[in-house]
């Protein structure tokens, strides 16, 4: 499997003609997907990147070859919020089942100014007003 910083380094290719947050959202998804199929996966591993739903989306997908299933769990001083953030900053999760392997994914809306959209305390200010 390819380096976590050369996945942030494509992310950040891929979307070449975005800025601020859309960005950093996407780079953290991304991180976490890798993040967990190296901490509960198993080999191989593989990490793809596209555009869907006419370049309206960033589709992130990372295989590993476990047969468990993601699960949201309580956070604590060990983890536990990995999914909880990729379920608030992108679009749309999930996993995909396959023969040997699964597929873990999330979309990012592309056309959202800020964040996905889930998360709204993320997004950007449109003003700011200073109490001075």
């Amino acid at each position: 499997m390819t380096a976590t910083r050369d996945v942030r380094h494509a992310v950040r290719e891929v979307l070449a003609r975005y800025r601020g947050l859309t960005v950093d959202d996407a780079v953290l998804v991304a991180d976490e997907l890798i993040s967990n199929a190296h901490r509960h996966g198993d080999a191989p591993r593989a990490c793809r990147l596209g555009l869907a739903h006419q370049g309206q989306y960033l589709r992130i997908q990372v295989d590993d070859a476990s047969p468990r299933q993601p699960r949201r769990r309580t956070p604590d001083g060990s983890g536990g919020r990995g999914l909880m953030l990729i379920d608030r900053l992108s679009s749309a999760w999930g996993v995909e089942r396959h023969a040997r392997h699964k597929t873990v994914w999330a979309e990012l809306a592309l056309n959202r100014g800020g964040s996905s959209g889930h998360a709204p305390h993320l997004t950007a200010a449109r003003t700011w007003h200073s109490e001075d």
